[in-house]
């Protein structure tokens, strides 16, 4: 569980790897930003990866804490 741990966090601190095509310049506030963050397939596919992430990981833990296995 812990290296898992670790590839997803140097996973999610690879983002100019990650980074789609695009300049970001245009965006001048809050309003812009959020518009382009749900506009964009990319980052709606993102937020569902990390959702899916974040309930398995939560998943893994609970079982491993109910058999005894957390460490």
């Amino acid at each position: 569980m812990r290296s898992f741990l670790v590839a997803a966090a140097v996973a999610a601190t690879s983002s100019p790897a990650l980074a789609h095509p695009g300049n970001h310049h245009e965006m001048s506030g809050w309003g812009e930003a959020v518009a382009h963050f749900f506009g964009s397939p990319f980052h709606a596919a993102l937020v569902l990866g990390a959702i899916a992430t974040g309930v398995i990981v939560a998943g893994v833990w609970r079982v491993s804490r109910r058999t005894g296995r957390a460490k």
